[in-house]
């Protein structure tokens, strides 16, 4: 494994841009449910389109898998968009919070 995959904190010196994160403080979190496939728009669960061509929206199968994405908080610096996380930063100076007005 290469450094880069597992950064550790190091000692001294000020608080860098996330590494995980890029300074977002947030990461998507994809989540893909199978179970409920609905039918494709594109071709109106037909499979193929207008001129007997398999439709690019569903690729013949007539159903498009519903995907969700949320953000959830970077494991590496908890949401605050730096790391090391300073002890004295505050949650109003995180990059991400959730439910949280700026």
């Amino acid at each position: 494994m290469k450094s880069e995959d597992n950064p550790q904190p190091f000692a001294g010196g000020e608080p860098k841009t996330c590494p995980e994160c890029q300074g977002r403080g947030w990461k998507d979190n994809r989540c893909q449910k199978s179970d409920e496939a609905v039918i494709c728009s594109h071709c109106n669960g037909r499979g193929f389109d207008s001129q007997g061509k398999e439709c690019y929206g569903c690729h013949g199968t007539g159903l498009i898998e519903v995907r969700t994405v949320d953000k959830i908080a970077c494991e590496l610096c908890r949401g605050a968009g730096v790391y090391p996380v300073p002890p004295s930063m505050t949650i109003e100076k995180f990059a991400y919070r959730p439910g949280m007005k700026r």
